[in-house]
Parts: C-alpha cells; sequence; structure tokens
C-alpha cells in the first residue's frame, strides 16, 4: 500500500502559489534583460496574451469548460512572464532617459560646470574624501548656456563642505569621463552607476550654499540616532557601531572590512535578516497574548508594523532591510491571522512585492543572496537537523549546534554567489559565526537601545556603553584573529554558469530526502545540470594546448598575465604603485580571485622601477607564488625592500637569471632570457638592466623586454640578431622614443604589437617616433591598453588570434 502512495505521489504544486508567481516573473524579467525588448513591444506582447486570456476565461468557459482551463492555465503565467518583461522593459526605458543626460555632459568631459542641485546621500569614507549623490536641476555650460534637464550626479571632495543630505547648493563640478570596464573580470564602475540612474560625475572644485534645509521625519530621527553614536561611543567603537546597528559601513577600514568577508561575518554588517530577527523577537515572544479576539490581533499587527518601518526607517530604508521587514511582516501575519503560514511561499510573496517595486533588484546581489540564504534555510536545514542524533537537537548545546549548522549550510547554499561576486569563499565562517551570533544577539538589541533613547536624556548609560563597547571589541577581535589566517578563506572562481543550476538540483535533492517519488525526479535533475555543466565546461575549454596573454590595463604601467599550455600562470611584470594605490590591491587580486586561480608559477620583474613592482607585495600576500625572477639591479627604494622582505618571510625563491639562460616553467613552452648580460657594468641605468625574455610556443614567440631603452637594445641586437624575431612584442618602456629603436624592430619584425601604457600620460607616450617605427614594419597591427583596456591573444603554437574579453 506504501508503494503505492509513493508511486501516485503528486507534488502540491497548488500550495505554492506564490513560488510559481514568483518563478514566472523571474525568467519573463530575465528575458527582458537577455532580449533587451523595446517596452512598447513589450506592452503589446502583455495586453495580448492579457485579451486572449481573459476570452477563454469568461467567453469560452461558457462553450467549453474543459479546454478552456487547459488553455487559460498555460495562458495566466504567459502574462505574468510578459508582466515581468514589461516591467523590466520599462524601467529600461527610464535608464536610456539618464543616458542622454549622459551623452550630452561626456562633451565636458574635463571641463567644469556650474550645477543647481539638492543633496539626496552623503557619506564621507575612512581616507576623509566626501562623497555626494546630488538631483541636479538646472546645469550652467560655459559661458551663458544653461540646461533645465534634470538628473542624478555624484560628485567626490577631499574639503571640507558644510552640507546635509536634503540641502540645496551651487556646486563647480570638474566632469569625468564614464569609466569603462578596463580588464577582463573588473568591477563595473561604470555600469554600477547606470545602474544607479547616475548621469555624470566628478570632482567639486567649489561649492555656494544656497538653501540650508532642515530634516524632518525620519532624516531628522536618522541624523540623530547617528549623532548620538558619535557622541555616546568612544572614537575607535564608532565605525563598527554605525555598521552594525545602522548598517553606515562607509566609515570602516578597508581592511576591517576584508577581514569580517574572510572570516564570513560580512553579513552582520549588511543590516538584514539577521537585525530584524533580533528586532522582533521579544516582539513574537508576546504573539500568543494578541490570538484572543480582533482587536489583539489588528493591535500587534500594527505594533510590528511601527517596530519594523521605525528600524527600516532608521537603516535609511535599505533594500536588505526593506526584504527582511516585509518577510517578517508577512510571516507574523500569517501566523496572527491563521492565513497559510507556508515560509516558502511567503518568501515567495515578498519576493514578487519587491519585483513588481523594482525588477532589476533580481540582479542586486544582495536580493540574490538575502532570499537564496532563505529558501537553503527553509528547504535544507529540517532535513539537516534530522540527521542530527535527538541528544543534540534537543540539548544544552541544541543553541550552538543551531548557529553551526545554519552557518555552514548557508555557506554552502550561497557558494556558487559568493565566488561569482567575491571571488572568495570563506570556510571559517561556523567558528566565527558561533563565536559572534550569541554575542551579536545582545549586542545590536542593547546598542540600538542606547542609540535610540540616548538623546531622551535617560541618565548615566556609562555601564550600557561600556557593556556594548566590549562585545564590540570581541566582535571584531574574533574578525580580525580569523580573517587574517590565510587558511580562513579560499579564493575560487565561477568555471561555468550551470553550476547554479547544478547547486539548485541539489538544494532540491535534499529538500525531498524524504518524498521518495519526488527525490529520484531531483535526482535526475542533478545528473542532467552536472552533463549541461560538463558540456558547457567543454564548448569553453580553450583548442588543444593553446597559450593565452592578456595585456593588463595598469596605466602608466605593465602587468601581463600568461596562461601556459599546460595551465601554469606566469605574470611579467605587477603594474604600478601610487600613495594608497597600487596595481595589485585593484586589479591584479581580484583578476587572478574570479578566475581561481590560487598559485602564480612564476612572476618575472624586469626591473625594481614602481610602474613594474607596484603590485607585487599584495601578490605576495594574496596567493601561493613559485619563483620570482628579478633583474639583478638592486633599488634603493621602500617598496623593492619591502617585497624583498617579504618573499624571505614566506620563502618565495628569488632568482636572477642572465641573456643565455632559459627557465623552466612549461614543457610545451620555452623562455629563453635575452638580457641583462653577466657581469656587465656598462649599464648604471636601471632601464637598461631590465630583464628581457623571449617566449616560445610551437612556431610562434612573444618578446617581452620591460624598459630597455636603445643601449640595451643594440646590446641584444649584437648577441643575439635574429634569434630576436617574434610574432607579438610588447613595445618597451610603454612606447617611448627611447626605446623600439629601428635596429630591435628590423630582427623582430611583429606581426603584433601592444603598447602598455595611459591615457594622456605625463610623459606624453607613445612617442611619436617610436609609432613611426613601429607602423613601418609591413602587415604589423598595434594594440594600446589606454584605448582598448586589456588587450588579450591566444595561440595554439601555429598562429596568433585577438581575442576578445
Amino acid at each position: 500500500m506504501g508503494r503505492d502512495q509513493t508511486s501516485t505521489y503528486r507534488f502540491p504544486f497548488a500550495s505554492y502559489p506564490a513560488v510559481r508567481i514568483a518563478l514566472f516573473l523571474s525568467c519573463g524579467i530575465l528575458a527582458g534583460r537577455v532580449t533587451s525588448i523595446h517596452y512598447a513591444d513589450a506592452a503589446i506582447l502583455f495586453f495580448g496574451l492579457c485579451a486572449v486570456w481573459l476570452f477563454i476565461e469568461f467567453i469560452l468557459f461558457r462553450y467549453s469548460p474543459a479546454g478552456s482551463v487547459l488553455a487559460a492555465v498555460p495562458l495566466y503565467f504567459l502574462c505574468i512572464f510578459a508582466a515581468g518583461t514589461l516591467l523590466y522593459s520599462f524601467q529600461e526605458e527610464k535608464k536610456e532617459r539618464s543616458s542622454e543626460a549622459e551623452g550630452i555632459l561626456s562633451l565636458y568631459e574635463g571641463e567644469e560646470v556650474r550645477v543647481t542641485a539638492r543633496v539626496v546621500e552623503m557619506s564621507t569614507r575612512s581616507n576623509g574624501r566626501t562623497i555626494l549623490v546630488l538631483k541636479v536641476s538646472k546645469t550652467h555650460f560655459a559661458g551663458s548656456l544653461a540646461w533645465q534637464q534634470p538628473y542624478r550626479a555624484r560628485v567626490y571632495s577631499d574639503q571640507q563642505m558644510n552640507l546635509s543630505v536634503g540641502d540645496v547648493a551651487e556646486l563647480s563640478v570638474r566632469v569625468y569621463s564614464f569609466p569603462e570596464k578596463r580588464n577582463p573580470h573588473e568591477f563595473d564602475y561604470g555600469g554600477w552607476l547606470r545602474q544607479e540612474r547616475i548621469s555624470m560625475h566628478g570632482e567639486v572644485k567649489s561649492v555656494n550654499q544656497l538653501e540650508s534645509y532642515r530634516p524632518g521625519g525620519w532624516l531628522q530621527l536618522r541624523n540623530r540616532v547617528t549623532e548620538n553614536v558619535e557622541r555616546q561611543f568612544s572614537k575607535s567603537h564608532i565605525p563598527l557601531a554605525k555598521a552594525l546597528f545602522l548598517g553606515m559601513k562607509q566609515d570602516l577600514d578597508p581592511g576591517i572590512k576584508s577581514q569580517f568577508s574572510r572570516s564570513g561575518l560580512s553579513h552582520i554588517m549588511a543590516v538584514s535578516g539577521l537585525h530584524v530577527g533580533f528586532i522582533v523577537a521579544p516582539f513574537w515572544i508576546l504573539v500568543p497574548f494578541f490570538w484572543g479576539s480582533r482587536f489583539g490581533k489588528i493591535s500587534g499587527l500594527l505594533i510590528l508594523t511601527c517596530l519594523l518601518t521605525g528600524y527600516a526607517g532608521l537603516t535609511g530604508f535599505t533594500a536588505s532591510v526593506c526584504r527582511a521587514s516585509l518577510m517578517a511582516w508577512l510571516l507574523t501575519f500569517a501566523k496572527l491571522f491563521h492565513k497559510m503560514r507556508n515560509s516558502v511561499n511567503l518568501t515567495a510573496g515578498a519576493a514578487i512585492i519587491l519585483l513588481l517595486a523594482d525588477p532589476g533588484e533580481l540582479f542586486n546581489p544582495g536580493f540574490q543572496l538575502s532570499f537564496s540564504a532563505v529558501f537553503v534555510i527553509l528547504l535544507v536545514m529540517p532535513e539537516v537537523l534530522r540527521c542530527l542524533p535527538s541528544g543534540i537537537r534537543f540539548g544544552r548545546v541544541a543553541p550552538l549546534v543551531s548557529i553551526i549548522t545554519i552557518s555552514i549550510v548557508v555557506q554552502l547554499g550561497l557558494y556558487p554567489i559568493l565566488v561569482s561576486y567575491f571571488g572568495e569563499f570563506s570556510i571559517a565562517g561556523p567558528l566565527a559565526n558561533a563565536l559572534v551570533i550569541p554575542v551579536l544577539s545582545i549586542t545590536v538589541p542593547l546598542g540600538l537601545l542606547i542609540s535610540v533613547t540616548g538623546f531622551f536624556d535617560t541618565g548615566d548609560i556609562a555601564a550600557a556603553v561600556r557593556t556594548v563597547e566590549y562585545l564590540l571589541d570581541w566582535i571584531q577581535w574574533v574578525a580580525s584573529a580569523i580573517g587574517q589566517q590565510d587558511v580562513s578563506y579560499i579564493r575560487a572562481g565561477l568555471p561555468s554558469r550551470f553550476l547554479f543550476a547544478v547547486w539548485t538540483a541539489i538544494v532540491l535533492l535534499v529538500a525531498s530526502a524524504r518524498i521518495p517519488f519526488l527525490k529520484w525526479k531531483m535526482f535526475v535533475l542533478l545528473l542532467v545540470c552536472i552533463s549541461l555543466t560538463y558540456i558547457d565546461l567543454n564548448l569553453k575549454k580553450p583548442g588543444y594546448h593553446t597559450m593565452d596573454i592578456t595585456f593588463l590595463d595598469v596605466g602608466q604601467a605593465d602587468a601581463a598575465h600568461i596562461k601556459t599550455p599546460d595551465n601554469r600562470h606566469l605574470l611579467i611584470d605587477t603594474g604600478r604603485w601610487s600613495p594608497g594605490s597600487n596595481s595589485g590591491d585593484r586589479i591584479l587580486v581580484p583578476y587572478f580571485s574570479q578566475m581561481g586561480i590560487q598559485k602564480l608559477d612564476a612572476v618575472i620583474l624586469t626591473h625594481p622601477h614602481a610602474d613594474h613592482i607596484g603590485g607585487i607585495s599584495a601578490l605576495i600576500d594574496a596567493f601561493e607564488i613559485g619563483i620570482i625572477y628579478q633583474s639583478d639591479y638592486e633599488y634603493d627604494s621602500d617598496l623593492y625592500r619591502e617585497y624583498m622582505r617579504k618573499a624571505h618571510e614566506k620563502d618565495i625563491r628569488v632568482a636572477t637569471p642572465f641573456g643565455g639562460e632559459r627557465l623552466e616553467l612549461d614543457p610545451y613552452i620555452k623562455l629563453f632570457v635575452v638580457g641583462p648580460q653577466r657581469n656587465d657594468g656598462y649599464f648604471s641605468n636601471a632601464n637598461n638592466r631590465s630583464l628581457a625574455v623571449k617566449l616560445v610556443y610551437g612556431q610562434t614567440s612573444v618578446l617581452f623586454t620591460g624598459d630597455a631603452e636603445k643601449e640595451q637594445e643594440a646590446q641584444m641586437v649584437s648577441i643575439y640578431g635574429d634569434f630576436l624575431d617574434a610574432d607579438l612584442y610588447q613595445a618597451g618602456h610603454h612606447g617611448s622614443n627611447t626605446s623600439s629603436s629601428t635596429g630591435l624592430l628590423q630582427h623582430v619584425q611583429p606581426e603584433h604589437t601592444v603598447v602598455s601604457l595611459a591615457f594622456e600620460n605625463r610623459f606624453s607616450h607613445p612617442g611619436n617616433e617610436t609609432v613611426e617605427r613601429i607602423y613601418s614594419i609591413p602587415n604589423t597591427q598595434i594594440s594600446y591598453t589606454s584605448l582598448e583596456g586589456a588587450v588579450t591573444y591566444s595561440t595554439d603554437g601555429e598562429t596568433f588570434k585577438k581575442m576578445k574579453w
């Protein structure tokens, strides 16, 4: 009998109407993004489907009830699908209007314009730099030309500005060019600005306040609470207190943010479900007291609404808090009024409401992380807990076990999203959360109570403040102690988008563990997803034993990544260093992390100038490095000494090869050193002691000469002659007239030349003479990182092919 029941089991789709609607709505939004359909066409599609559905539902039903039902149900879901497409396309139409303003303002890049605007957002970074988001009402261009088109602008300033949110001011702004994505796997800042409907960004040169705004309502309350946090807590605790209680992370040091992320604790600063849970928990204890009467239920719901709205207002109505508050409200409503209390369905209902308000939320990492985490907990946790012995599940250690288990389940469940967006995955999260979450359950409510009630002059609350500060110290110590350890996290990339499908199938398989008939369907689905992933990986796999070379855009500097045929990774130079910034942290570490690379087999530093070794220290901190090859020129700089010290501390071998030697890296390639020469003290210039190499793979070759100038080039020509012939050549010294001499180019005869440099750099590179010399070579092609961003070539050992990334 049991076997018959199992074989006839049907999943109760009718119990999950919101889940079905959310899925079709999301698919429609995704279709709108993929197809880029115009909103007018989307409207015709939507209203046409609705008309057909209404005809079938109310007209055809009279003549053929059974047939109309069969046709109406799929049409109903198609209407929801089309609604998602329409909503997204309409939102994109609004963004296009912003892009029209962007196009006009781009004509004034590098120039100053005067804008009359209201401040809608204001924050100060840890380096003291102020960022304003403005709602511009009028723009004054050169002369007397005034433009009345409204738009949003994001401006930056290092000067102190006596402005507050809501103030109206006239600002003189130097317009920046809209940033473009310059390297593979790089954060698309320009795309993010467009997503935020920002039409201009630039540097504030002067400010003239026109109208001071006296905030009221939520803004006034938020400002008062923020001021109270700054007044009650010590200076060292203010940034973390504001981050944990109000979600204001801009004052946190980037290093601290990194520690929280790598220890698996970054979610506690993204004020969301966890914090809302702490706020709502006391109310839920009182819920049974409201069940007795209808008046009690309504009163309870009103109290909860005020509580959730108040906290959302304190945090600035951020998307994460609004999501969590909406879900908490729906769950409580269902509990109080005995409505359908299926948490999965209610969570989907919250998603529908948010997507109807803003369909672009579907592509927001916060939306994806928060809803994925909730669904993983609701679907997987019950089955995981059933696997634990009852003595652990219901014993004294049950709360601690629950925290650790939830952390493990959520971390594993979110793996594809985490590595896709951040390139890192914390493996120490369960331990860190077990040490912090219990403390946080006291810290957040007590800290908020101090922050909110402090300005009512309730008396001496010093003891409570000290208690919270001790707890904040503990939280930061845990994040620091764990996050600083290399073993606390791993770097990984997303090999295939189908990995999302694999993970979803795994979650559904675990959730259906006690439903045999459905479980086997989910198992088959998992096998299909794994097969699709395998096919996708094989389709993406380059041809047999290919070598890829990417000349990264690191500004006025060099950095070239070579993936060898045997999947080894060689980096030639590491970009530039400047005060407060370096190419390693900004470009190279994110680039390699997103690719899932954890080891660089070799790094070649052509010479010790800051535009070639600028990122090596960051790379030593972030990755395992097999060996560093460098020029024999010892340089007197702090940067040089720092990376040598770090290499010694990490037992990284540092070698100084000379001309005539061959470097062993990959059996499929040959890496010859063509400079500098051993025991040659003729050149005292670091540029002319550049470590120059020729890389050969099959019938193809590449020549890297660093910053070698004409003197070293002449020496290489006299020794190696036509051996320097190469298909691909990186122009020496960023295209300077001092390099890429006629003598060298006559022997190299490159088909492809790459010049790595910054646009409008202070050295006026590339030199006109050098460009003319390179173009004099028949059939040569030149690429500039300043114009194209990163430049990538691939070779199968026969020919080079320029690739798009």
